[in-house]
């Protein structure tokens, strides 16, 4: 208790500290955004000028965000694709002048995962980004700092290039790399996100959270990673029970000698928590208010698809915990940060990023002329294009944000979905080219062709559910497939099957259509004012975005 205490004390020094060091700079960007957001776009480009992506478009010569328009269109992960593997292939600046230190990889919209390089400066603003927020959340209760931190995050190396370069997550290297004053609260050590088996990591996890009662802060990118933990309660709940009593955990000779060796000095429960599981644990249904009543907060995405996990998890919730929104993050870059727990409202980073906005419906009418981020106005909904220290410049993010508020003179803005042709229900990120390529090699390996098909995204049962019209179907065809479609979109999409190997991600539903559901949608499209000469259907979408019932069109006995 006197370590918690003193602890606790060193914390809320380190907090103040916060106060002049973080926070109020932070503050002085937010009250004049337009002098922040153009001095960090020249030097940026100032400090890669001589790159080959630099020296192609000019950075020498531009000296406004107008000249920077005029030299550089707007790019996507393939356009700059070259760019980062020429650089991590010959060591030379392709498209940075400092040598990346790592890559966060995401899935891409081809069969090749994307790279994002990770630089020494981006880590340390993403270190820096992520003490302001845990600056906002302290600010707001800060008992929510004072007892355990359960947090669960990606690993932070994955694996290595030929060249040894690592490749991994952001948020991992950060967690594993935060002071020692704050890894002294963890609940999880980093090593065990290492586990590859999701059912025995998320094990391994629940077993060291339910030794500690005093965990007050809980956070995950996505909810459904706390609705994963639910059911691995549900289902163990008997063997976790009987390992806590011993002390031990059965399947310790399943895991490495790192995660075995950092965890096993956790598995110790004292007695008064003993008491108190045994009786928790022989009761039908626990939920995380019983086991952790001093819970206060959760900190999490609450924006978008992932609302409807969240509303389900907070059913288990005490009922004074707070949750937060982990703000605009991908691996592309952190794009807000939370400074109103109350409203949930995310500043963006313009101390660290340079930020682009095109109006919702001027983008998809062709119309790109871009926007400031003192120009765009609460309520309204825009695409994002991005420019950050790490090469990304002017990059389409294909992602659709709100305008919620303001903060000082600058607006505050939360995800709300990807764009088109993009579908996104626990992080898979799945792209409609991925998509028809996995169709058209489905459909050259069984011998089956579809006439008519459509990927839809159900996010309440965190499905995909794909309606297809063959042409000439034969006896356990649409089964047949189904399972190959599911085997190549985990080929194209490492996300989609991490996410389909965790069970957070359901199992691809396929229906079986009748000859002429085609047809019937592209009426339907027609009469709700489609022009027949410019009629295409989007082959990847959301259930809330279709509109069509194709249940009515089901082959009678299909599956």
């Amino acid at each position: 208790m006197l370590r918690d205490a003193l602890t606790n004390r060193l914390l809320w020094a380190r907090m103040q500290m916060f106060t002049w060091t973080h926070w109020r700079p932070f503050v002085k960007a937010a009250q004049a955004p337009v002098d922040t957001q153009e001095r960090l776009l020249l030097r940026i480009l100032g400090h890669n000028r001589m790159t080959k992506f630099g020296q192609a478009h000019g950075f020498d010569q531009v000296r406004s965000y107008r000249d920077f328009v005029a030299s550089v269109p707007i790019q996507s992960y393939e356009s700059l694709r070259p760019f980062i593997e020429e650089q991590e292939r010959t060591g030379a600046p392709a498209l940075n002048a400092d040598a990346p230190v790592m890559y966060a990889q995401t899935s891409g919209t081809t069969g090749q995962p994307k790279l994002i390089p990770l630089l020494e400066s981006t880590l340390a603003l993403h270190k820096r980004s992520q003490a302001i927020q845990s600056y906002v959340q302290f600010k707001t209760d800060p008992r929510a700092y004072y007892g355990k931190l359960f947090g669960i995050v990606s690993l932070a190396e994955e694996g290595r290039l030929e060249s040894g370069t690592p490749y991994g997550s952001a948020s991992g290297h950060v967690y594993k790399n935060m002071p020692k004053l704050a890894r002294a609260k963890y609940v999880i050590p980093h090593q065990v996100f290492a586990i590859e088996d999701y059912d025995l990591k998320y094990l391994v996890i629940l077993r060291l959270a339910l030794v500690q009662r005093n965990i007050t802060f809980l956070g995950s990118a996505n909810p459904s990673t706390f609705l994963k933990l639910v059911s691995v309660l549900e289902a163990r709940r008997e063997e976790l029970r009987e390992d806590i009593r011993h002390d031990g955990f059965r399947h310790l000779d399943k895991l490495s000698g790192e995660v075995r060796a950092a965890i096993e000095p956790r598995l110790r429960c004292e007695p008064a928590r003993l008491g108190e599981l045994q009786k928790l644990l022989g009761s039908p249904a626990p939920k995380f208010a019983d086991l952790w009543p001093n819970l206060r907060l959760v900190n999490t995405w609450t924006g978008g698809s992932c609302g409807i996990a969240l509303a389900a998890f907070q059913t288990h919730l005490p009922p004074t915990t707070r949750t937060a929104e982990l703000g605009y993050l991908s691996s592309e870059f952190r794009g807000t940060i939370t400074v109103d727990i109350e409203r949930n409202w995310g500043a963006p980073t313009i101390h660290e990023n340079f930020f682009e906005f095109v109006e919702r419906e001027d983008w998809e009418e062709g119309d790109k002329n871009p926007l400031m981020v003192d120009a765009i106005e609460e309520g309204k909904e825009y695409y994002l294009i991005v420019t950050t220290g790490a090469g990304l410049y002017r990059y389409f993010m294909n992602d659709i944000i709100s305008v919620t508020g303001r903060f000082h003179a600058t607006p505050t803005i939360r995800f709300m979905q990807k764009g088109k042709g993009v579908t996104n229900i626990t992080g898979e990120k799945l792209y409609e080219s991925q998509v028809i390529s996995a169709v058209r090699a489905a459909e050259d390996e069984i011998g089956v062709r579809a006439t008519f098909f459509m990927m839809i995204a159900n996010v309440e049962e965190s499905t995909y559910r794909l309606v297809m019209e063959l042409s000439e179907p034969n006896d356990g065809s649409p089964d047949r497939m189904r399972d190959v479609i599911e085997r190549k979109l985990a080929e194209v999409n490492v996300e989609y099957a991490a996410k389909r190997a965790s069970g957070r991600l359901h199992e691809l539903e396929l229906m079986d259509m009748r000859p002429g559901t085609g047809e019937a949608y592209k009426r339907h499209c027609l009469d709700r004012g489609q022009r027949e000469a410019q009629f295409k259907f989007i082959a990847l979408q959301y259930q809330d975005d279709c509109g069509f019932s194709f249940g009515d069109y089901r082959n009678t006995g299909s599956n």
